[in-house]
């Protein structure tokens, strides 16, 4: 369901006009990367018969989830806001924190010392340093300079990483489901990143279109 968000984005910059309308190569791109995340899924979205927990919900929610975070991707483009990334990522983790410690306090979760492993520790570590400091900051760096539809597409790339990641240090095999998704998607980014390439060279420059309107 996350891979839905370059497609919000895509038609959000254009609806907003944040962005141009996106080429027929751009849809066409945005389309063969869903579809691949779609057929790397698969394996994992067979329910059983007679579940007491309706998984519609739960895709509903994920739905709305990737809209609201596509939203608010476009939002932290032009709102006002620290210079600096590294003080943009922090404001929204703070936040987000402190929403998630709500959450849990009202859902009556509590923390539970004895249930702290080495594994689960390091694997803390990598999402606070990779994840958060040098991936999301890198995403809001990019979300100011680059083309939103262009800076989405991490969500079909991130897939592939957990695939060749569980490969080799999970012992989990490729299957030729996982190789098609994999070129699908690698080639559907492809295409998103060389349309835009191509809209960019072939636009006249501002400066030039106001002086053909002088």
């Amino acid at each position: 369901m996350v891979a839905t968000v370059p497609i919000y984005i895509a038609l959000l910059s254009w609806i907003t006009g944040a962005a141009p309308r996106p080429r027929p190569l751009v849809f066409a791109g945005l389309a063969g990367g869903f579809l691949g995340v779609g057929i790397l899924m698969a394996p994992s979205l067979h329910f059983r018969v007679g579940e007491t927990r309706h998984p519609g919900i739960g895709m509903l929610i994920l739905l709305v989830s990737s809209f609201l975070w596509s939203v608010g991707s476009l939002y932290s483009r032009n709102a006002k806001n620290a210079d600096s990334p590294f003080v943009a990522a922090s404001q929204q983790m703070i936040c987000g924190g402190m929403l998630l410690v709500i959450t849990g306090f009202v859902s009556n979760e509590r923390f539970q010392p004895h249930a702290l492993t080495a594994l689960s520790v390091w694997a803390w570590i990598y999402l606070v340093l990779i994840g958060a400091i040098i991936g999301f900051t890198a995403y809001i760096f990019l979300l100011r300079h680059c083309d939103p539809a262009k800076v989405s597409t991490y969500a079909y790339v991130n897939p592939i990483v957990a695939v060749i990641l569980g490969a080799f240090f999970a012992g989990e095999k490729l299957s030729g489901r996982s190789l098609l998704a994999t070129a699908l998607i690698i080639g559907s980014v492809a295409i998103v990143i060389t349309a835009q390439q191509f809209t960019a060279k072939s636009a006249p420059p501002i400066s030039a279109a106001l002086a053909e309107a002088d």
